[in-house]
Protein backbone atom coordinates (compact mmCIF):
# COMPACT_ATOMS: atom_id res chain seq x y z
CA UNK A 1 0.00 0.00 0.00
CA UNK A 2 2.86 2.37 0.73
CA UNK A 3 4.21 2.01 -2.80
CA UNK A 4 0.78 2.66 -4.34
CA UNK A 5 0.26 5.76 -2.19
CA UNK A 6 3.71 7.10 -3.11
CA UNK A 7 2.97 6.68 -6.82
CA UNK A 8 -0.28 8.68 -6.54
CA UNK A 9 1.27 11.45 -4.43
CA UNK A 10 4.30 11.85 -6.69
CA UNK A 11 2.05 11.96 -9.76
CA UNK A 12 -0.07 14.74 -8.22
CA UNK A 13 2.97 16.78 -7.19
CA UNK A 14 4.54 16.38 -10.63
CA UNK A 15 1.44 17.88 -12.26
CA UNK A 16 1.69 20.89 -9.96
CA UNK A 17 -0.13 20.21 -6.69
CA UNK A 18 1.51 21.65 -3.56
CA UNK A 19 -0.06 19.01 -1.28
CA UNK A 20 -1.54 15.57 -1.89
CA UNK A 21 -2.82 12.75 0.29
CA UNK A 22 -4.08 9.20 -0.14
CA UNK A 23 -6.36 6.90 1.85
CA UNK A 24 -6.36 3.21 0.93
CA UNK A 25 -9.16 1.30 2.64
CA UNK A 26 -10.26 -2.32 3.03
CA UNK A 27 -13.50 -2.64 5.03
CA UNK A 28 -15.63 -5.74 5.69
CA UNK A 29 -19.21 -5.30 6.90
CA UNK A 30 -22.01 -7.60 8.06
CA UNK A 31 -25.65 -6.56 8.55
CA UNK A 32 -28.40 -8.91 9.74
CA UNK A 33 -31.99 -7.77 10.33
CA UNK A 34 -34.98 -9.75 11.60
CA UNK A 35 -38.47 -8.23 11.70
CA UNK A 36 -41.29 -10.00 13.56
CA UNK A 37 -39.33 -13.24 13.61
CA UNK A 38 -38.68 -13.18 9.86
CA UNK A 39 -35.29 -12.52 8.27
CA UNK A 40 -35.38 -9.15 6.54
CA UNK A 41 -31.79 -9.01 5.30
CA UNK A 42 -28.49 -10.82 5.75
CA UNK A 43 -25.59 -9.17 4.00
CA UNK A 44 -21.81 -9.40 4.06
CA UNK A 45 -19.88 -6.91 1.93
CA UNK A 46 -16.42 -5.57 1.29
CA UNK A 47 -15.38 -2.05 0.35
CA UNK A 48 -11.89 -1.64 -1.09
CA UNK A 49 -10.32 1.31 -2.86
CA UNK A 50 -8.45 4.60 -2.54
CA UNK A 51 -9.42 8.23 -2.08
CA UNK A 52 -6.90 10.76 -3.40
CA UNK A 53 -6.82 14.53 -2.89
CA UNK A 54 -4.71 17.27 -4.44
CA UNK A 55 -4.39 20.86 -3.25
CA UNK A 56 -2.88 24.09 -4.54
CA UNK A 57 -3.33 27.67 -3.28
CA UNK A 58 -6.69 27.05 -1.58
CA UNK A 59 -8.15 24.78 -4.28
CA UNK A 60 -8.98 21.14 -3.48
CA UNK A 61 -9.84 18.28 -5.78
CA UNK A 62 -10.86 14.77 -4.74
CA UNK A 63 -11.17 11.50 -6.62
CA UNK A 64 -11.73 7.86 -5.75
CA UNK A 65 -10.62 4.69 -7.46
CA UNK A 66 -10.92 0.94 -7.05
CA UNK A 67 -8.03 0.40 -9.47
CA UNK A 68 -5.32 -0.35 -6.90
CA UNK A 69 -2.58 -0.87 -9.46
CA UNK A 70 0.44 1.39 -10.09
CA UNK A 71 -1.10 2.57 -13.35
CA UNK A 72 -4.49 3.22 -11.74
CA UNK A 73 -3.04 5.18 -8.83
CA UNK A 74 -0.77 7.22 -11.08
CA UNK A 75 -3.63 8.10 -13.40
CA UNK A 76 -5.93 9.12 -10.53
CA UNK A 77 -3.19 11.21 -8.91
CA UNK A 78 -2.58 13.07 -12.15
CA UNK A 79 -6.29 13.63 -12.79
CA UNK A 80 -7.05 14.98 -9.34
CA UNK A 81 -4.10 17.39 -9.51
CA UNK A 82 -5.28 18.69 -12.87
CA UNK A 83 -8.73 19.35 -11.37
CA UNK A 84 -7.19 21.32 -8.50
CA UNK A 85 -5.09 23.38 -10.92
CA UNK A 86 -8.14 24.11 -13.05
CA UNK A 87 -10.09 25.58 -10.11
CA UNK A 88 -7.41 27.51 -8.19
CA UNK A 89 -8.27 30.84 -9.84
CA UNK A 90 -11.81 30.61 -8.48
CA UNK A 91 -11.01 30.19 -4.76
CA UNK A 92 -12.08 32.97 -2.40
CA UNK A 93 -9.10 32.61 -0.05
CA UNK A 94 -5.57 31.44 -0.76
CA UNK A 95 -3.74 29.49 1.92
CA UNK A 96 -1.31 26.60 2.30
CA UNK A 97 -1.63 23.23 4.07
CA UNK A 98 0.76 22.51 6.90
CA UNK A 99 0.83 20.19 9.86
CA UNK A 100 2.80 17.56 11.80
CA UNK A 101 3.83 14.24 10.26
CA UNK A 102 3.40 10.76 11.73
CA UNK A 103 4.76 7.32 10.93
CA UNK A 104 3.03 4.47 12.74
CA UNK A 105 1.41 1.06 12.40
CA UNK A 106 -1.52 0.31 14.73
CA UNK A 107 -3.08 -3.17 14.68
CA UNK A 108 -6.25 -3.33 16.75
CA UNK A 109 -6.41 -6.58 18.74
CA UNK A 110 -9.75 -8.20 19.62
CA UNK A 111 -10.65 -11.44 21.39
CA UNK A 112 -13.13 -12.65 18.77
CA UNK A 113 -12.54 -11.32 15.24
CA UNK A 114 -15.77 -11.00 13.26
CA UNK A 115 -14.43 -13.28 10.54
CA UNK A 116 -14.05 -16.10 13.10
CA UNK A 117 -17.82 -16.08 13.81
CA UNK A 118 -20.11 -17.78 11.30
CA UNK A 119 -23.06 -15.98 9.78
CA UNK A 120 -25.29 -18.65 11.37
CA UNK A 121 -24.04 -17.75 14.86
CA UNK A 122 -24.63 -14.06 14.23
CA UNK A 123 -28.09 -14.86 12.87
CA UNK A 124 -28.86 -16.89 16.00
CA UNK A 125 -28.00 -13.90 18.18
CA UNK A 126 -30.36 -11.61 16.27
CA UNK A 127 -33.13 -14.22 16.38
CA UNK A 128 -32.69 -14.61 20.13
CA UNK A 129 -32.96 -10.83 20.64
CA UNK A 130 -36.04 -10.65 18.41
CA UNK A 131 -37.67 -13.58 20.24
CA UNK A 132 -37.03 -11.89 23.59
CA UNK A 133 -39.12 -8.90 22.54
CA UNK A 134 -41.84 -10.89 20.78
CA UNK A 135 -42.31 -13.28 23.70
CA UNK A 136 -42.15 -10.64 26.44
CA UNK A 137 -45.79 -9.56 26.25
CA UNK A 138 -48.69 -10.31 23.89
CA UNK A 139 -49.26 -6.57 23.45
CA UNK A 140 -45.97 -6.30 21.56
CA UNK A 141 -47.21 -6.33 17.98
CA UNK A 142 -44.01 -5.72 16.02
CA UNK A 143 -40.28 -6.23 16.52
CA UNK A 144 -37.19 -5.15 14.66
CA UNK A 145 -33.76 -6.50 15.62
CA UNK A 146 -30.49 -5.62 13.88
CA UNK A 147 -26.89 -6.77 14.21
CA UNK A 148 -24.01 -5.04 12.42
CA UNK A 149 -20.24 -5.26 12.45
CA UNK A 150 -17.47 -3.48 10.57
CA UNK A 151 -13.74 -4.13 10.40
CA UNK A 152 -11.52 -1.56 8.65
CA UNK A 153 -7.89 -1.54 7.55
CA UNK A 154 -6.76 1.94 6.52
CA UNK A 155 -3.47 3.25 5.16
CA UNK A 156 -2.94 7.03 5.06
CA UNK A 157 -0.08 8.95 3.45
CA UNK A 158 0.52 12.55 2.43
CA UNK A 159 3.15 14.71 0.80
CA UNK A 160 4.22 16.16 4.16
CA UNK A 161 5.65 12.76 5.07
CA UNK A 162 2.87 11.01 7.01
CA UNK A 163 2.62 7.23 6.64
CA UNK A 164 0.12 5.56 8.97
CA UNK A 165 -1.61 2.16 9.02
CA UNK A 166 -4.59 1.72 11.39
CA UNK A 167 -7.32 -0.82 12.09
CA UNK A 168 -10.76 -0.53 13.65
CA UNK A 169 -13.48 -2.97 14.71
CA UNK A 170 -17.01 -1.99 15.80
CA UNK A 171 -20.09 -4.18 16.41
CA UNK A 172 -23.64 -3.03 17.24
CA UNK A 173 -26.93 -4.64 18.27
CA UNK A 174 -30.33 -2.88 18.13
CA UNK A 175 -33.79 -3.83 19.43
CA UNK A 176 -36.87 -1.80 18.43
CA UNK A 177 -40.21 -3.27 19.59
CA UNK A 178 -43.65 -1.72 19.08
CA UNK A 179 -46.51 -2.21 21.53
CA UNK A 180 -50.25 -1.66 21.02
CA UNK A 181 -53.10 -1.63 23.52
CA UNK A 182 -56.32 -0.39 21.99
CA UNK A 183 -55.56 2.97 20.37
CA UNK A 184 -52.37 3.35 22.41
CA UNK A 185 -49.36 2.52 20.25
CA UNK A 186 -45.74 3.06 21.42
CA UNK A 187 -42.27 2.23 20.10
CA UNK A 188 -38.82 2.27 21.68
CA UNK A 189 -35.28 1.75 20.39
CA UNK A 190 -32.41 0.39 22.46
CA UNK A 191 -28.91 -0.25 21.15
CA UNK A 192 -25.45 -1.25 22.26
CA UNK A 193 -22.41 -0.30 20.23
CA UNK A 194 -18.79 -0.34 21.35
CA UNK A 195 -15.32 -0.84 19.93
CA UNK A 196 -14.06 -4.40 19.92
CA UNK A 197 -14.70 -7.79 18.39
CA UNK A 198 -17.64 -10.16 18.64
CA UNK A 199 -16.87 -10.56 22.35
CA UNK A 200 -18.89 -7.35 22.86
CA UNK A 201 -21.98 -9.44 22.10
CA UNK A 202 -21.21 -11.76 25.03
CA UNK A 203 -21.93 -9.02 27.59
CA UNK A 204 -25.19 -9.25 29.56
CA UNK A 205 -26.42 -5.95 28.13
CA UNK A 206 -26.13 -7.28 24.58
CA UNK A 207 -27.54 -10.71 25.43
CA UNK A 208 -30.66 -9.19 27.05
CA UNK A 209 -31.25 -6.06 25.03
CA UNK A 210 -34.51 -7.45 23.59
CA UNK A 211 -35.93 -7.92 27.09
CA UNK A 212 -34.78 -4.46 28.18
CA UNK A 213 -36.40 -2.78 25.16
CA UNK A 214 -39.61 -4.76 25.63
CA UNK A 215 -39.83 -3.89 29.33
CA UNK A 216 -39.48 -0.18 28.59
CA UNK A 217 -41.98 -0.12 25.74
CA UNK A 218 -44.57 -1.92 27.92
CA UNK A 219 -43.98 0.69 30.62
CA UNK A 220 -44.72 3.38 28.04
CA UNK A 221 -48.31 2.11 27.82
CA UNK A 222 -48.94 3.53 31.29
CA UNK A 223 -47.54 6.93 30.37
CA UNK A 224 -49.62 10.02 29.72
CA UNK A 225 -49.04 12.89 27.34
CA UNK A 226 -46.97 15.61 28.97
CA UNK A 227 -48.56 18.98 29.65
CA UNK A 228 -46.67 21.85 28.09
CA UNK A 229 -45.24 24.52 30.35
CA UNK A 230 -42.12 25.76 32.07
CA UNK A 231 -40.17 23.19 34.10
CA UNK A 232 -36.84 22.63 35.74
CA UNK A 233 -35.60 19.85 33.46
CA UNK A 234 -33.35 17.00 34.54
CA UNK A 235 -31.84 15.36 31.43
CA UNK A 236 -30.67 11.76 31.57
CA UNK A 237 -27.19 10.97 30.12
CA UNK A 238 -28.58 9.98 26.70
CA UNK A 239 -30.64 13.13 26.13
CA UNK A 240 -27.85 15.25 27.64
CA UNK A 241 -25.42 13.67 25.16
CA UNK A 242 -27.74 14.24 22.22
CA UNK A 243 -28.06 17.93 23.12
CA UNK A 244 -24.31 18.37 23.60
CA UNK A 245 -23.48 16.49 20.38
CA UNK A 246 -26.12 17.92 18.08
CA UNK A 247 -26.68 21.46 19.34
CA UNK A 248 -23.18 22.28 20.64
CA UNK A 249 -20.68 19.79 19.20
CA UNK A 250 -21.54 20.43 15.55
CA UNK A 251 -21.08 24.13 16.18
CA UNK A 252 -17.47 23.47 17.30
CA UNK A 253 -16.51 21.74 14.03
CA UNK A 254 -13.95 24.17 12.66
CA UNK A 255 -15.07 24.03 9.02
CA UNK A 256 -17.96 26.26 10.20
CA UNK A 257 -15.56 29.16 10.79
CA UNK A 258 -14.49 29.90 7.17
CA UNK A 259 -18.11 29.56 6.08
CA UNK A 260 -19.47 31.66 9.01
CA UNK A 261 -22.07 29.01 9.88
CA UNK A 262 -21.75 28.64 13.66
CA UNK A 263 -23.29 30.41 16.62
CA UNK A 264 -19.86 30.09 18.29
CA UNK A 265 -17.93 32.06 15.66
CA UNK A 266 -16.91 34.87 18.03
CA UNK A 267 -16.84 32.76 21.20
CA UNK A 268 -13.36 31.15 21.21
CA UNK A 269 -11.74 32.04 24.52
CA UNK A 270 -15.03 33.40 25.85
CA UNK A 271 -17.70 32.19 28.25
CA UNK A 272 -20.36 29.86 26.82
CA UNK A 273 -21.69 28.45 30.09
CA UNK A 274 -21.28 28.43 33.87
CA UNK A 275 -17.82 27.93 35.39
CA UNK A 276 -18.66 24.35 36.48
CA UNK A 277 -19.44 23.28 32.89
CA UNK A 278 -16.86 21.39 30.82
CA UNK A 279 -17.47 19.62 27.51
CA UNK A 280 -15.12 17.09 25.93
CA UNK A 281 -14.67 15.25 22.65
CA UNK A 282 -12.30 12.32 23.20
CA UNK A 283 -11.37 9.77 20.50
CA UNK A 284 -8.69 8.24 22.76
CA UNK A 285 -11.16 6.52 25.13
CA UNK A 286 -10.64 2.78 25.36
CA UNK A 287 -13.28 0.55 23.80
CA UNK A 288 -15.68 3.28 22.67
CA UNK A 289 -17.50 3.29 19.34
CA UNK A 290 -16.22 6.74 18.39
CA UNK A 291 -12.56 6.06 19.24
CA UNK A 292 -9.62 5.92 16.81
CA UNK A 293 -5.86 6.47 17.00
CA UNK A 294 -5.29 8.54 13.84
CA UNK A 295 -7.84 10.48 11.84
CA UNK A 296 -8.43 10.10 8.11
CA UNK A 297 -5.68 12.60 7.32
CA UNK A 298 -3.15 10.67 9.42
CA UNK A 299 -3.10 13.12 12.34
CA UNK A 300 -2.71 11.53 15.77
CA UNK A 301 -5.78 12.01 17.93
CA UNK A 302 -5.95 13.63 21.34
CA UNK A 303 -8.53 14.46 23.96
CA UNK A 304 -10.22 17.70 22.88
CA UNK A 305 -11.44 19.94 25.70
CA UNK A 306 -14.07 21.98 23.88
CA UNK A 307 -15.25 23.82 26.98
CA UNK A 308 -13.19 24.18 30.17
CA UNK A 309 -14.79 25.82 33.22
CA UNK A 310 -17.38 27.49 31.01
CA UNK A 311 -14.90 28.83 28.42
CA UNK A 312 -14.80 27.68 24.77
CA UNK A 313 -11.18 26.54 24.48
CA UNK A 314 -10.83 24.23 21.46
CA UNK A 315 -12.36 23.39 18.08
CA UNK A 316 -12.45 20.20 16.00
CA UNK A 317 -9.88 20.52 13.22
CA UNK A 318 -8.85 19.11 9.89
CA UNK A 319 -5.48 20.05 8.38
CA UNK A 320 -7.26 22.70 6.34
CA UNK A 321 -9.05 24.37 9.24
CA UNK A 322 -6.00 24.33 11.53
CA UNK A 323 -3.92 25.85 8.71
CA UNK A 324 -6.47 28.55 7.87
CA UNK A 325 -7.24 29.46 11.50
CA UNK A 326 -3.62 29.15 12.67
CA UNK A 327 -4.51 26.59 15.34
CA UNK A 328 -3.11 23.20 16.30
CA UNK A 329 -4.50 20.18 14.39
CA UNK A 330 -6.11 17.66 16.74
CA UNK A 331 -7.13 14.68 14.62
CA UNK A 332 -10.81 15.41 13.95
CA UNK A 333 -10.83 14.74 10.17
CA UNK A 334 -13.10 11.77 9.45
CA UNK A 335 -14.64 10.13 6.39
CA UNK A 336 -17.37 7.57 5.98
CA UNK A 337 -15.12 5.72 3.57
CA UNK A 338 -12.43 6.23 0.91
CA UNK A 339 -15.24 7.44 -1.38
CA UNK A 340 -15.57 10.67 0.61
CA UNK A 341 -13.27 13.55 1.48
CA UNK A 342 -12.54 14.08 5.21
CA UNK A 343 -14.58 16.59 7.23
CA UNK A 344 -14.31 18.00 10.76
CA UNK A 345 -16.20 15.47 12.90
CA UNK A 346 -16.88 14.49 16.50
CA UNK A 347 -15.92 11.19 18.15
CA UNK A 348 -17.04 10.53 21.76
CA UNK A 349 -18.65 13.78 22.89
CA UNK A 350 -19.95 14.49 26.39
CA UNK A 351 -20.52 16.85 29.27
CA UNK A 352 -18.02 16.18 32.06
CA UNK A 353 -19.55 14.89 35.34
CA UNK A 354 -20.12 17.18 38.32
CA UNK A 355 -20.65 16.41 41.99
CA UNK A 356 -24.40 15.85 42.44
CA UNK A 357 -25.77 12.39 43.32
CA UNK A 358 -28.79 11.56 41.15
CA UNK A 359 -31.05 11.10 44.20
CA UNK A 360 -29.96 14.51 45.50
CA UNK A 361 -30.62 16.06 42.11
CA UNK A 362 -34.18 14.73 41.97
CA UNK A 363 -34.90 15.57 45.64
CA UNK A 364 -33.68 19.13 45.06
CA UNK A 365 -36.10 19.60 42.13
CA UNK A 366 -39.52 20.80 43.28
CA UNK A 367 -41.42 21.43 40.05
CA UNK A 368 -39.69 19.58 37.27
CA UNK A 369 -39.49 16.81 34.77
CA UNK A 370 -36.93 14.09 34.15
CA UNK A 371 -36.47 13.62 30.39
CA UNK A 372 -34.98 10.40 29.07
CA UNK A 373 -33.51 9.16 25.80
CA UNK A 374 -34.36 10.52 22.36
CA UNK A 375 -36.85 10.04 19.54
CA UNK A 376 -36.04 12.74 16.99
CA UNK A 377 -35.15 16.38 16.62
CA UNK A 378 -33.46 19.08 14.58
CA UNK A 379 -30.63 21.59 15.03
CA UNK A 380 -29.41 24.77 13.37
CA UNK A 381 -25.77 25.20 14.47
CA UNK A 382 -25.49 28.50 12.62
CA UNK A 383 -27.88 30.16 15.08
CA UNK A 384 -27.82 27.64 17.94
CA UNK A 385 -31.48 26.62 17.72
CA UNK A 386 -32.57 23.06 18.48
CA UNK A 387 -35.56 20.86 19.32
CA UNK A 388 -35.41 17.30 20.66
CA UNK A 389 -38.26 15.00 21.56
CA UNK A 390 -37.47 12.70 24.46
CA UNK A 391 -38.64 9.11 24.19
CA UNK A 392 -40.20 9.38 27.66
CA UNK A 393 -39.96 11.22 30.95
CA UNK A 394 -41.19 11.41 34.54
CA UNK A 395 -42.86 14.27 36.38
CA UNK A 396 -40.93 15.43 39.46
CA UNK A 397 -43.12 16.87 42.24
CA UNK A 398 -41.65 18.05 45.52
CA UNK A 399 -38.47 16.06 44.99
CA UNK A 400 -40.11 12.76 44.04
CA UNK A 401 -40.19 11.05 40.64
CA UNK A 402 -43.79 10.39 39.66
CA UNK A 403 -45.97 9.80 36.62
CA UNK A 404 -44.33 8.60 33.41
CA UNK A 405 -44.97 10.93 30.46
CA UNK A 406 -44.48 10.86 26.69
CA UNK A 407 -44.76 13.24 23.72
CA UNK A 408 -42.51 15.79 25.38
CA UNK A 409 -39.92 17.99 23.69
CA UNK A 410 -37.09 20.28 24.74
CA UNK A 411 -36.25 23.30 22.58
CA UNK A 412 -34.27 26.50 22.76
CA UNK A 413 -31.01 28.24 21.95
CA UNK A 414 -27.99 26.20 23.04
CA UNK A 415 -26.11 29.14 24.59
CA UNK A 416 -29.18 30.18 26.60
CA UNK A 417 -29.81 26.59 27.68
CA UNK A 418 -26.19 26.03 28.78
CA UNK A 419 -26.32 29.23 30.86
CA UNK A 420 -29.24 27.70 32.79
CA UNK A 421 -27.46 24.46 33.71
CA UNK A 422 -27.30 24.70 37.50
CA UNK A 423 -26.51 21.15 38.64
CA UNK A 424 -24.47 18.34 37.05
CA UNK A 425 -24.55 14.74 38.26
CA UNK A 426 -21.58 12.60 39.21
CA UNK A 427 -22.76 9.64 37.12
CA UNK A 428 -21.66 8.99 33.54
CA UNK A 429 -22.87 7.01 30.53
CA UNK A 430 -22.18 7.05 26.79
CA UNK A 431 -24.66 5.90 24.14
CA UNK A 432 -23.83 4.58 20.66
CA UNK A 433 -24.74 6.63 17.64
CA UNK A 434 -24.05 7.29 13.97
CA UNK A 435 -23.55 10.95 13.09
CA UNK A 436 -24.51 12.38 9.73
CA UNK A 437 -22.92 15.39 8.06
CA UNK A 438 -22.36 16.35 4.44
CA UNK A 439 -23.89 13.10 3.19
CA UNK A 440 -21.50 11.04 5.32
CA UNK A 441 -22.16 8.90 8.40
CA UNK A 442 -19.51 8.01 10.99
CA UNK A 443 -19.71 6.02 14.26
CA UNK A 444 -19.87 8.15 17.41
CA UNK A 445 -20.86 8.08 21.06
CA UNK A 446 -22.43 10.83 23.14
CA UNK A 447 -23.57 11.18 26.71
CA UNK A 448 -22.45 12.41 30.08
CA UNK A 449 -24.14 12.66 33.49
CA UNK A 450 -27.65 13.65 34.51
CA UNK A 451 -27.88 17.43 34.49
CA UNK A 452 -30.50 20.01 35.44
CA UNK A 453 -31.57 23.07 33.46
CA UNK A 454 -33.66 25.71 35.22
CA UNK A 455 -36.93 27.15 33.93
CA UNK A 456 -37.13 25.65 30.43
CA UNK A 457 -40.24 25.79 28.20
CA UNK A 458 -41.32 22.23 27.46
CA UNK A 459 -43.59 21.23 24.60
CA UNK A 460 -46.35 18.70 25.30
CA UNK A 461 -49.96 18.01 24.49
Amino acid sequence: MEDLATIAIEAALKVGASFADVRIENTSTTIIEINDGVSKQSMASRLKGAGIRAFIEGAWAFAQTTDLTPAGMRSTGESVAKMALATREKVAERFEIDGPTFQDRFEYKVKKPFRSISIDEKMSLVKMIDDQSRDFDKRIVSTRSIYGDMHTELYIANSLGTNVYVENSIPRIISAPTVKDGANRQRIVKSLGLRGGYEVMDADEAQNIGNAAAELVIELLSSVAAKGGSYDVVMDPILNGVMIHEAFGHATEADNWPSHTTVLEDKVGKEVGPEYLSITDDPTMDGKRGSYEYDWEGTKTKKRTLVKDGILTELLHTLETSSRLDMEPNGAARSQSFMHAPLSRMSNTFMEPGDWDLDELVQDTKNGILLCSFNYGYTRPSVGQFMFQASHGYIIENGEKGQMVRDVSLAGNILEILSKVDAIGNDFKLDAGSCGKGGQTVPTMSGGPHARILDVPIGGM
